[in-house]
């Protein structure tokens, strides 16, 4: 997957292979499990997967969430 985010005024992408997201950010990992960076919620503009990894869903749409944030 592609993590976009933006530190400045240009925006800046990271190729990972998964992430954790905690309190504060997100921890990127490689496909061996090692983080490879992270990226504070405050920069982060969105993750993209790449061709084959996107989730096709049963209508077409991703299920709403119960919480407030959905």
């Amino acid at each position: 997957m592609k993590v976009v985010y933006k530190p400045g005024n240009t925006y800046e992408e990271i190729n990972c292979f998964d992430f954790r997201e905690y309190d504060y950010g997100i921890v990127l990992h490689d496909e061996n499990g090692y983080n490879i960076g992270y990226v504070p919620h405050e920069i982060l503009s969105h993750i993209e997967p790449h061709a084959g990894e996107a989730v096709a869903f049963e209508d077409g749409e991703p299920p709403i969430r119960g919480d407030d944030e959905g």
